[in-house]
């Protein structure tokens, strides 16, 4: 759920099949958001859109556990519970690169 700190009133709830664990907002377009997901995706929002994901970013094999954006806005990083970390770019739905590690 969305809330409006200005006027402590909800926006918007959006509901998706499974949990998500993190949200990271855009630094260069403040109105676009992502939300890491249980089942393995990202899904981008647009603020003034928000009954369906503006994209999908697909490639983790299982829960997405963390996101962050580059400074510039253009990419973002997730971790995720499947000893990965991926950078997407922002308007692609697949990664272009993947790092595995031992543990997370």
């Amino acid at each position: 759920m969305l809330f409006d700190i200005n006027g402590n009133t909800p926006l918007k709830k959006i509901f998706l099949k499974n949990k998500s664990a993190c949200i990271c907002w855009n630094p260069h377009e403040p109105i676009n958001f992502v939300v890491g997901n249980e089942d393995g995706n990202c899904y981008t929002f647009d603020m003034w859109k928000l009954d369906e994901a503006k994209m999908i970013h697909k490639d983790h094999v299982n829960a997405v556990l963390s996101v962050d954006f580059a400074p510039h806005g253009k990419e973002f990083v997730t971790g995720s519970y499947d000893k990965t970390v991926r950078i997407f770019p922002a308007y692609s739905g697949w990664s272009r690169e993947v790092y595995h590690t031992k543990r997370m």
